[in-house]
């Protein structure tokens, strides 16, 4: 009887590592970041040296049919886990994609696309443009992705619940407070104009805005790259029921040589009280070594959050970046 054990359990240990030498292989990349920072002189900067550094695992396998199947994984500052995504690759029946809170979801990948060589022109404030990209939580979505087709790229997707967080298998997360939300989405580069990219994003969020009111937003895009030279437009739309915001962006970048690169990006929001409108402006530059990039930007506002007086009303940020990837 012992040595029938051993014979079985010699052969399931064996059929144990075939199948994990088919199941695929896992790879491992980091990032680091160092910035110094600089504000206008109505605010206290405090220490300006910041630090981020993340690593991502990522695994992928095939199945017999031909499936691939990949998930990955993030960590945060702390190396905590942070996000996590699932991709199931069904060929010609499309892609399924359960997103953790990697920020995959088709409003946040494609709510500023106009080019820029390091951030865009609200980074660093603490209001921004008021672009797409809210309605569908990062934790919990599920996207489905049409095969490409003639350089389209035709995105669904769907969250049962917003605002709600990450669960475990087997859990569930109830969410600050909204019912379901959608987005579907397209990102076309026509094979028949190379340079161009065109597309566009609208969702929907139930019961979200103040007084269980509906948010409805939608943005629309196209840039153009020529060369060393690339231009973009895109505006935006959000209507929480209430009040109704509009924003216009856009920009143009020029690699100088292959590793100097510079843009320019302007954008503004209308809609707040009294017809006032926020206006955003920023200038940026990157250089790139190989692995790593020193990179600077220059941003400005004018009537931040539709603020027409006082301090708070215009602001700056100025920020140097090395970043290295490994």
């Amino acid at each position: 009887m012992n040595n029938l054990k051993k014979i079985g359990l010699s052969a399931l240990a064996g059929t144990l590592a075939s199948l994990s030498a088919q199941a695929g292989e896992l790879t491992v990349t980091g990032s680091a970041e160092l910035s110094y920072v600089q504000r206008d002189g109505d605010e206290v900067t405090g220490n300006p040296i910041g630090m981020n550094k993340n690593i991502a695992f990522a695994g992928s396998g095939e199945l017999d049919n031909g499936w691939t199947v990949s998930i990955s994984q993030g960590t945060d500052d702390a190396f905590g886990f942070s996000s996590a995504s699932v991709t199931i690759g069904m060929g010609s029946l499309g892609t399924i994609i359960v997103d953790g809170g990697t920020g995959a979801d088709i409003g946040n990948a494609l709510d500023n696309v106009v080019p820029t060589a390091f951030e865009e022109a609200d980074a660093g404030f603490s209001t921004g443009l008021v672009d797409s990209g809210g309605v569908i939580s990062n934790h919990g979505s599920i996207r489905y992705a049409l095969p490409e087709f003639a350089g389209a790229k035709v995105y669904v997707g769907y969250i049962p619940r917003t605002g709600s967080a990450a669960s475990a298998d087997g859990g569930t997360s109830e969410g600050d407070s909204g019912g379901s939300a959608h987005e579907i989405g397209v990102d076309w580069s026509p094979e028949m104009i190379p340079g161009l990219r065109v597309g566009g994003v609208i969702g929907q969020a139930e019961d979200v805005a103040q007084g269980g009111k509906d948010l409805d937003e939608e943005t629309w895009f196209a840039t153009y790259a020529y060369g060393p030279l690339s231009i973009g437009y895109q505006v935006a739309d959000e209507d929480n029921g209430t009040t109704s915001f509009d924003t216009d962006i856009y920009g143009v970048s020029f690699n100088i040589n292959d590793s100097l690169s510079a843009s320019y990006q302007y954008g503004e929001t209308d809609g707040y009280s009294g017809g006032v409108t926020a206006e955003f402006e920023g200038i940026s530059v990157a250089y790139n070594i190989g692995p790593m990039a020193i990179k600077f930007t220059n941003n400005s506002v004018k009537k931040q959050a539709g603020i027409t007086s006082g301090t708070n009303q215009s602001d700056d940020n100025r920020e140097l970046n090395l970043s290295i990837s490994f």
